[in-house]
């Protein structure tokens, strides 16, 4: 079957709305889970599930669901996980417990694991080598956005319709994305056909699950409670012998020699440690804007609105270089850039303004779009294009993994900071209202109270400053391990490919001759 006629770039837009739809959908929850709360009389544990249930059912699925895009026809597969969480978000937005939430929050997760793991698949599929390097910076801005933006959507949402309309806007946004997906995606063969290995898909499920549950409740339940060293210890060895299962298995789930491609390897740790430094800094940077500056969560959000904002001019520039020159440039100077920006952060008062903290999140949002677009681009070029969804799947699974353990990493050096200034704080994160409120009195003549504050501002100084190690291991990893020459051999192998390719075709008009059209 033959491609379609179209630009490549047609097949963008469907990518785009379900990418972007699944990776904003947690941080747009978030500011409507209190009015959950409020309207089914939640208790806190039931609450928290809601979010649970769709992290620990997406982290679980991601290596399977691209997997299983490998051994389909891709851009069916990927409308009919469009279709699944369209369907889904309308039936979370008409639940009528908090049961039958945590229930189609489930299901959401499970269109959410199709469309994440085989995004950057179809993406490698529409673009040749040499020529991907763009599209994977678009890639990135939906990242960085979805961080930003969820919020200021959904507390508008929230606030002016209701939280059921945090999951309504989805139905029609995935109505056009499904059709977009049908008539724009061109035809895609399946490129491997063998059985799925379900044992081994048990043994990640329960270890990954464990292992994402651990790490999202340890900071409530405690990092040396039952509970947390009990979804470790089970973890473990589930892990492993997932591992073991798959070195044996003829037909793997995960072809583990994938992390023996250098490229591959290197790539994926760079961008985790980059994506643990981001999402250590965004998980905190509400409890200053909401905590200290009395701001509302959609404000907090415009706040931030200069990480995305700077990451959409740097990401596709990047992502294009890569496709030119070294990959190694631009990722080994991104981190300095995260760097700078972590170290300005560490410095920030009370006081700050909105345009004296512009700078400080602009430098996060340029390390940003440094390393991720080319990282995507070199890591997914390293890999046969018959295992691309499972690379995809992979490389989804470790940054959710780092995306949490982001989020448990800065609640814990936030406690530990509160603890060692003020013996005694306790195990809880600062409130961002009482926070406010302990402000507030220390301005009408409680100076004393006003310790707390002084204390929570300069835990987030040490915070920041310790983060400065990510970024700086990540880029080690790059300079030390990742191989731009490698990456540029393949570029230039798939442009002189894609030349005579050209020439050939030419040829054949020439004489008459029917260009032949490759499936």
């Amino acid at each position: 079957m033959g491609r379609n006629p179209r630009s490549p770039w047609f097949g963008v837009i469907p990518l785009s709305i379900g990418l972007f739809m699944v990776l904003v959908d947690v941080s747009i929850l978030n500011i409507a889970l209190p009015s959950i709360s409020e309207e089914f009389n939640a208790k806190a544990s039931d609450v928290q599930w809601i979010l649970n249930a769709y992290t620990i059912t997406l982290v679980v699925l991601l290596v399977l669901a691209g997997k299983i895009g490998d051994m389909v026809e891709r851009h069916k597969y990927f409308a009919l996980g469009m279709a699944l969480f369209t369907i889904s978000s309308y039936l979370c937005a008409e639940s009528w417990s908090t049961q039958s939430l945590i229930a189609f929050r489930a299901i959401q997760a499970i269109g959410g694991a199709i469309i994440s793991s085989n995004t950057l698949a179809i993406m490698v599929e529409l673009f040749p080598p040499g020529q991907r390097g763009t599209v994977m910076g678009l890639n990135a801005i939906m990242i960085a956005s979805a961080f930003s933006v969820g919020p200021i959507l959904g507390g508008w949402l929230t606030t002016h319709l209701g939280w059921h309309w945090v999951f309504y806007i989805n139905v029609p946004i995935g109505i056009v994305g499904v059709s977009l997906g049908l008539t724009l995606l061109p035809p895609m063969a399946p490129k491997v056909r063998e059985p799925v290995d379900f044992a081994g898909l048990i043994l990640l499920a329960i270890g990954l699950g464990s292992l994402t549950l651990g790490i999202i409740n340890g900071q409530d339940w405690g990092w040396r409670s039952d509970k947390t060293l009990a979804c470790f210890i089970i973890a473990i060895p589930y892990i492993l012998a997932f591992v073991v299962r798959e070195l044996t298995c003829p037909y793997p789930l995960l072809d583990l020699n994938l992390f023996r491609i250098r490229n591959f390897s290197a790539g994926i740790l760079g961008v985790v440690l980059i994506f643990l430094g981001l999402s250590l800094s965004l998980f905190l940077l509400p409890f200053f804007l909401q905590g200290i500056k009395g701001l509302s969560a959609e404000e907090a959000g415009y706040w931030i609105l200069a990480i995305p904002i700077t990451n959409t001019f740097i990401a596709p520039i990047a992502g294009r270089l890569s496709d030119k020159t070294n990959p190694k440039y631009t990722m080994c100077i991104g981190p300095l850039f995260f760097v700078a920006g972590l170290l300005y952060l560490s410095k920030m008062k009370a006081t700050i303004t909105y345009w004296e903290m512009v700078p400080g999140l602009s430098l996060l949002g340029i390390g940003m779009g440094m390393v991720m677009s080319p990282a995507m681009n070199v890591v997914m070029s390293s890999v046969p294009p018959q295992k691309a969804g499972v690379a995809n799947g992979v490389m989804r699974t470790m940054n959710s993994l780092a995306q949490a353990m982001g989020v448990a990493v800065g609640g814990v050096l936030v406690t530990y900071s509160m603890n060692d200034l003020i013996p005694g704080y306790g195990n809880q994160l600062p409130d961002p209202g009482r926070m406010m409120m302990l402000k507030l009195l220390a301005s009408h003549g409680n100076p004393s109270i006003f310790y707390v504050v002084d204390a929570f501002i300069e835990s987030l100084h040490r915070v920041f400053l310790t983060a400065t190690f990510l970024p700086l291991l990540g880029l080690l990893v790059i300079l030390f391990f990742l191989s731009g020459k490698e990456h540029m051999r393949r570029m230039q192998s798939a442009s002189a490919i894609a030349r005579v390719d050209s020439r050939d075709a030419k040829v054949g008009v020439k004489v008459g001759v029917k260009p032949r059209v490759k499936d």
